[in-house]
């Protein structure tokens, strides 16, 4: 069953049609990774798909439920969330405030009260957790800006994980990673998948993405190229000519 579908949507800024006609099922409880060169649309395709952008045209459906005109935080709360490619972190603010910040979708007060103590008790041990899923429990207490690149994108993604989605969309996860942490990343993906979560990963990365996707979605200058599994992108003719400058091995 697919939980989130896409029809021929279209999105253009100005002349630029950044995308054309592209229709995705992605099958829930999948890692369903999105490739192509800079350009292709593919951070517009998920900018559509999270509600930071409204489609020209096209349908686009969540667990049955329209998404076309729902804002970005109406769609976290039908259980959507994401991660972008340019980290976005409350620096100034301690590692377990910002995964606390995470959980303000689950009340019913603005932002700035999430973090009382009233509010926030009944969230600290699960926001601990989630520290902890991501390797950085043990710096709980210090400030955001302070962590390393790879850290900080880990820490984004546990406080995306406090909103406890059913959809969970990352851009480019592991842009600047070394090797040992892109294998940790794919490891936490993995596993995110496995406890019932649906993913969508935009990658550059292609080692990381023949590893964990199970269904490879392939764009090129806005429009829909190739569909299929890891094995199938591989041995595509096109895909190899496009992106990949040769076979993978099987």
């Amino acid at each position: 069953m697919s939980l989130l579908r896409a029809e021929r949507l279209n999105k253009s800024f100005g002349g630029v049609r950044a995308v054309q006609n592209v229709s995705v099922a992605v099958p829930e409880g999948s890692i369903f990774a999105v490739i192509g060169p800079n350009g292709a649309g593919k951070s517009t395709l998920l900018n559509l798909l999270s509600g930071v952008y409204q489609p020209d045209s096209g349908s686009l459906s969540f667990n049955s439920a329209d998404l076309v005109g729902l804002r970005a935080h109406q769609r976290v709360r039908l259980g959507m969330a994401r991660t972008f490619q340019k980290i976005r972190l409350f620096r100034q603010l301690t590692l377990l405030e910002n995964v606390l910040a995470g959980f303000h979708i689950h009340q019913d007060l603005p932002l700035w009260k999430c973090f009382l103590p009233v509010a926030v008790g009944r969230f600290r041990e699960e926001a601990r957790e989630l520290l902890a899923f991501v390797g950085l429990e043990a710096r709980a207490r210090e400030r955001a800006g302070a962590l390393s690149y790879g850290q900080q994108r880990m820490l984004e993604i546990a406080r995306a994980l406090a909103t406890r989605p059913r959809l969970f969309m990352l851009d480019e996860p592991a842009a600047g990673l070394n090797a040992a942490e892109v294998e940790f990343l794919l490891q936490k993906l993995t596993h995110i998948r496995d406890k019932g979560a649906t993913v969508i990963v935009i990658e550059h990365n292609m080692d990381l993405v023949m590893n964990v996707a199970q269904r490879v979605f392939v764009m090129d200058h806005g429009v829909p190229l190739f569909e299929g599994t890891p094995r199938e992108v591989q041995s595509n003719h096109q895909v190899i000519e496009a992106y990949l400058g040769g076979e993978f091995a099987a």
